[in-house]
């Protein structure tokens, strides 16, 4: 069974499969980076490695065996996964599951050396969830381990951050993300690694798109936030019309771009060596410059994650993104 390579973060599964040889892993651990990054993918990994009954090495899996099959499929026993309930409108991780988890953790491990609860993301559990949870995330049951995933820590409980060991990952060298896109026949390799800002996930997604619709969504994005303000809310109509499932993705694409936008604003004010995402910008970012840096690019860039956990609770996409739109306007003095 093919297994795709964990991008950049070989050394931390290295970390912690030691950890664990050593009887010395934190039986909580809580993983964060930004959205894309390849959280999840360590967190699989883990499991892989650790469970895996034919291992070519230390932190390796085969993918073949009795143990690995089953939990690259999604249905070994003891790789238990927690995530939002797809059938409830709001994205969210409901009390139910979390105490569906704590019932089956108490059960013996089937075949496992060791059993692991992935829940992903964290930030999607509702407060009765994740009060639920706290117990049996400081004193789980022999043998089982929580593999908690956030980009968004700040959105957690003080008391589940408390009990957890944080695992923090950063991103991954624009040309091994690169080398990665060309092995899987990518044409557009190039553009679509240094557009994911170091995330393997936003890479794979963009690069699945042509270049020329990318730009103009940025264009798009910059000319809502220069032009009239009655623009603002017929580009949010329009961008959020229909199901959920179908804008929200669009949605998402636009505030990594503005992610791109305000870091490449942060490059100009500081005049750091490095690769700008929208190099051709300059000249606009510089202006951009004058304005946000450095308090405002602090503040859009709050409003944008924000942005992000209003509509895992099933906010109004519309009037969210107009508020975020208003608030880039307000930051960049233009009327509203």
């Amino acid at each position: 069974m093919t297994v795709e390579p964990l991008l950049g973060h070989g050394a931390v599964l290295a970390r912690l499969y030691g950890a664990f040889e050593r009887q010395r892993l934190h039986h909580a651990l809580l993983i964060e980076g930004p959205m894309g990054v390849g959280k999840r993918q360590l967190a699989e990994r883990l499991a892989l490695s650790v469970n895996c009954q034919n291992p070519p090495g230390p932190a390796e899996y085969c993918g073949e065996c009795g143990a690995c099959r089953p939990i690259l499929a999604g249905r070994h026993p003891d790789v238990i996964r927690v995530e939002p309930d797809t059938s409830r409108a709001a994205r969210s991780i409901p009390v139910e599951a979390i105490r569906e988890v704590i019932r089956q953790s108490q059960y013996h491990r089937y075949s496992a050396r060791h059993r692991f609860v992935i829940v992903d993301p964290a930030e999607a559990m509702q407060e009765p969830a994740a009060n639920a949870l706290l117990k049996t995330l400081e004193e789980p049951p022999d043998g089982t381990g929580f593999l908690v995933i956030t980009h968004n820590a700040k959105a957690l409980l003080p008391t589940i951050m408390s009990r957890c060991q944080r695992v923090r990952l950063g991103t991954v060298p624009t040309d091994e993300i690169e080398t990665w896109l060309k092995g899987r026949g990518i044409s557009h390799a190039a553009v679509a690694a240094r557009w994911a800002q170091g995330c393997p996930g936003r890479a794979l997604t963009l690069a699945g798109t042509d270049p020329a619709q990318q730009i103009a969504q940025r264009d798009a994005l910059i000319a809502v936030i220069d032009g009239p303000f009655p623009d603002v809310f017929d580009f949010a109509e329009r961008l959020t019309k229909g199901t959920r499932q179908a804008w929200a993705p669009k949605v998402e694409r636009l505030l990594e771009i503005g992610e791109e936008l305000l870091r490449d604003t942060a490059v100009v004010a500081t005049g750091e060596p490095v690769e700008m995402v929208h190099a051709d910008l300059r000249d606009q970012l510089s202006a951009w410059a004058d304005r946000l840096w450095p308090n405002g690019v602090g503040r859009l860039a709050n409003a944008i994650q924000a942005l992000r956990d209003d509509l895992e609770v099933f906010v109004s996409g519309k009037l969210a993104l107009a508020a975020l739109l208003t608030a880039f306007r307000r930051e960049l003095g233009r009327p509203h």
